[in-house]
């Protein structure tokens, strides 16, 4: 078995982290309070919208921003299926139906010219994947939602830090959810968080988060009393989650900027490569390529001879619509057959120095 010298994910924890998580265990409150607090300060000042609320997870974010827009039994959300299962679980959990949009064949992006010849009376909402950490097509996108009243629910686990022409995501659409899950650019161990367009979504998903009863500004009073109107899950953040974001945020900007260098500097070199397609990105938006992906011809070949050479490089969310669980929402999507065919994934982040990034390429550039 080859060892693995260069993974395509890893954990990226700040020595400071260890004073910051102390102070919370000894502070006699474990639970959502002002760490949570803290931390939601900061993310909304970093991505410059003021409505946002921390959950236990990115997949608790979506269930709760699926169930804002409506979802129900017999009803439908527009998605991709070159996604990770988090994004398609929750409306099946709604009682609702995936339904697959394909895909722009040269980015892997959804396309919105296949979604809007798949809306019906039964349509609820419509996902934007932000693939990787690559800006979906948002402006297009949302004038199909605009022009059907559907609502928007941008999938933005990889794309914490990214920019839509120019301006940071987290404030484009009436939802979009982050994950602060153990690999992504920065992490609470486990954890996400679900960013609001409308301030009656977002008072509505500060209870929801936590049995449809709001914890904040709850006073001295017995919070019980109060009347509970919507559904809500046990899906808070807690304190010792936030303790870690706390420190990791103090070093946001230098982890984005690496995942970004990298992926410009892997484009730039493999360009002209034979047997490697560069994916096409908007050169006015800005990635944070959460994984650098490649569409490789005979890519099992190049994957077996990265790891020969101890480098993790796979397609790191196979496609969910070939799973049972999804039989009901099967549908042709020739333009996903052909990305999944050639779907490579290279390792990024912060951990790859201009050194490594180099051999990489040259092993790529090498043949396979």
């Amino acid at each position: 078995m080859q060892t693995i010298r260069t993974p395509l994910f890893k954990v990226f924890m700040p020595p400071t982290v260890k004073s910051s998580i102390e102070e919370t265990l000894f502070s006699g409150f474990l639970a959502e309070g002002e760490k949570v607090a803290e931390f939601t300060q900061l993310v909304s000042q970093f991505i410059h919208n003021p409505q946002v609320v921390m959950m236990n997870s990115c997949t608790m974010a979506l269930t709760i921003a699926y169930q804002l827009s409506g979802v129900g039994p017999g009803d439908e959300v527009i998605t991709t299926p070159l996604t990770s299962i988090a994004t398609n679980m929750p409306i099946l959990q709604l009682g609702g139906k995936p339904v697959w949009a394909d895909v722009d064949p040269r980015t892997g992006q959804s396309d919105p010219s296949d979604i809007e010849k798949l809306i019906t009376q039964k349509t609820k909402a419509i996902v934007a994947l932000h693939k990787e950490g690559d800006p979906a097509y948002l402006d297009e996108i949302h004038a199909v939602a605009k022009k059907y009243d559907i609502r928007v629910i941008e999938d933005a686990a990889h794309a914490f830090g990214a920019k839509y022409k120019g301006t940071r995501i987290g404030t484009h659409s009436d939802f979009v959810c982050f994950s602060f899950q153990a690999i992504k650019h920065i992490t609470t161990g486990d954890g996400g968080a679900l960013c609001c367009k409308s301030e009656n979504d977002y008072l509505r998903a500060r209870k929801m988060k936590w049995f449809g009863v709001e914890r904040e500004n709850r006073g001295t009073g017995n919070i019980w009393e109060n009347d509970i109107q919507d559904r809500g899950y046990k899906g808070n953040m807690n304190d010792i989650a936030a303790a870690i974001g706390i420190a990791q945020m103090k070093h946001i900007d230098e982890i984005i900027e690496k995942f970004n260098r990298n992926g410009l500097a892997y484009s730039e070199s493999l360009m002209g490569t034979a047997g490697i397609t560069i994916l096409e990105r908007n050169p006015e938006n800005f990635s944070t390529f959460w994984g650098y992906c490649v569409l490789a011809d005979h890519k099992h070949n190049l994957e077996k001879k990265l790891r020969e050479q101890g480098v993790a490089a796979h397609q790191i969310h196979p496609r969910n619509d070939v799973y049972s669980i999804f039989k009901e929402s099967k549908r042709k999507l020739p333009q996903v057959d052909y990305f999944c065919q050639k779907e490579l994934s290279l390792p990024c982040g912060w951990w790859v120095d201009d050194e490594e990034r180099e051999r990489i390429c040259s092993i790529i550039q090498s043949g396979w």
